[in-house]
């Protein structure tokens, strides 16, 4: 039997769309940046990032979730879904203004959701005169879901919005994510009734809808925009993002202690040895990954924050202060203190 290691992929498009939102609501709203490792928030940026290649789904929900986190928007995932009114599900946009019905553009979205993101799958099924739309991840290093699942499941909620108008009314939404603290921004956003801690993240309505015609249908264009998702769709053996799903993981895990290569395939679902047959495939050293996200950790920490060394060490996983200073030293060629002391040297 052989063990298979799903990485899930998120599009150079949608990446580049949701990092956009999330610059413009944090560095417009109440930012508070942090000297943490992991997404950086630079107040002084005007401009968002351009990404221009898939980025790995954990990187993509760390990023999610440690930007709400600095900014302090518990609710990110949300206010990233209602920004941008007009723009839908941004690449499948297109699919709620000209299918024929409700149902039609919920079937083309489970069909052409590989475009955007991998490591996921959508489905939509009926039962006893209910419909349910659902987005699961099967990407097992993901665990930080809530922000990811507000932001995907509130873009197709205001599509159906679009499509359906007050015809749309959900029965129920679910969310396969620990329940936040305040719970009452998702019942009003969703006007419905919201569970967390479910087995999968999904919206609930009544099958009726799907037969509902679309007012803008248009079917040369509703064509159009399937064959550009088809030829979009990734090919089975595209190559996969496994070193920037593992900077993430190790990002994470270094400060914890538990970035160890056992722990690393125990969290992406596969044995060590699949793990390590998978890396070195690719020409990847575990060893040598760990080093450079930690010295990359360790250059930001000392160049953005006034912690001390002997806790910078200690956050970044080192048992002793000198075994630190001495792969720093290896890696910058300066000791942390003379890197310290030349990034805040005035220009």
């Amino acid at each position: 039997m052989t063990t298979r290691l799903v990485v899930g992929a998120v599009s150079a498009e949608a990446n580049r769309l949701a990092t956009e939102l999330v610059h413009h609501l944090v560095l417009n709203g109440r930012a508070r940046p942090s000297a943490h490792a992991g997404w950086r928030l630079h107040s002084q940026q005007q401009q968002p990032v351009r990404t221009t290649s898939k980025t790995s789904l954990l990187g993509f929900t760390r990023m999610l979730a440690s930007a709400a986190e600095q900014s302090g928007r518990a609710h990110l995932g949300l206010d990233m879904a209602c920004a941008r009114e007009g723009q839908g599900c941004g690449i499948f946009s297109d699919l709620f203004l000209y299918a024929p019905t409700v149902g039609d553009a919920l079937q083309a979205l489970t069909r052409f959701f590989p475009v955007g993101q991998t490591g996921t799958t959508t489905s939509l099924t009926q039962a006893h005169g209910v419909a349910r739309f659902t987005y699961d991840i099967h990407d097992p290093a993901v665990g930080e879901r809530l922000q990811d699942a507000a932001y995907t499941l509130g873009k197709i909620y205001r599509s159906l919005r679009r499509s359906a108008g007050d015809s749309l009314v959900l029965d129920q939404v679910t969310l396969a994510a620990e329940q936040p603290h305040h719970m009452e921004p998702y019942r009003r956003f969703f006007s419905a009734p919201v569970a967390f801690g479910a087995q999968s993240t999904s919206l609930c309505f009544s099958s009726s809808l799907l037969g509902l015609p679309i007012a803008s249908a248009d079917a040369q264009r509703y064509a159009q925009s399937c064959s550009r998702l088809e030829r979009l769709m990734p090919m089975p053996n595209e190559t996969d993002v496994l070193e920037d799903a593992l900077r993430a993981w190790l990002a994470h895990a270094a400060p914890q202690g538990q970035a160890t290569l056992e722990q690393a395939a125990a969290d992406f679902g596969v044995t060590a040895r699949t793990m390590q047959r998978r890396l070195k495939d690719r020409g990847i050293s575990f060893q040598s990954l760990l080093a450079q996200v930690r010295m990359e950790a360790a250059r930001q920490l000392l160049a953005e924050s006034r912690l001390p060394v002997t806790q910078i060490a200690e956050q970044l996983g080192f048992s002793e202060t000198s075994a630190f200073t001495r792969a720093f030293r290896t890696y910058t060629r300066l000791s942390p203190r003379a890197f310290r002391q030349a990034s805040f040297a005035p220009a």
